[in-house]
């Protein structure tokens, strides 16, 4: 089964794609879709939601492993990262993937045993876990590779 973890934001939008086979779940890539900050927010979303697409276009994953929003410190952001997570799980519910949406305290009590681990300690356990050279160098792709392995690995 192949897997996507997204971690949702519109400026930058955590990505990873695993493969689950058996027991054994590889790491097949992971990053960020960046979009241009002065760009409107409509090409922003646009420009996510297209390369989302071309993420499932190459890897035809089964399951969308994304984030619960649960708060927002600030509303504005909140509400637009919200926009962007609806736009990725329409288009996910459309190509037929399975999608799980676990609140991001249970991702890091399950992939680092802290509900409220860090960005770092977020960064290091990816590192440990898929035997990579260094941890991911943007938290945002960190938590994504945690969510494609809550996705993996927890039955819901």
């Amino acid at each position: 089964m192949i897997i996507i973890g997204i971690d949702p934001g519109y400026e930058r939008c955590g990505f990873a794609v695993l493969e689950q086979t058996g027991n054994k779940t590889a790491l097949l890539t992971f990053g960020t879709i960046k979009t241009k900050p002065k760009a409107d927010f409509l090409v922003r979303q646009t420009e996510i939601a297209q390369d989302f697409t071309a993420l499932l276009e190459r890897y035809k994953p089964q399951k969308l492993a994304i984030e619960d929003l649960f708060f927002a410190q600030n509303v504005t952001t909140g509400l637009k990262v919200a926009q962007v997570r609806g736009v990725l799980t329409h288009i996910a519910y459309e190509a037929g993937l399975e999608i799980v949406e676990p609140k991001p305290t249970e991702v890091k009590k399950f992939f680092c045993g802290d509900g409220h681990a860090d960005k770092k300690a977020m960064q290091q356990m990816a590192q440990l876990t898929f035997n990579l050279k260094d941890s991911p160098k943007i938290d945002d792709a960190a938590d994504a590779i945690a969510m494609a392995y809550y996705g993996a690995l927890v039955r819901v």
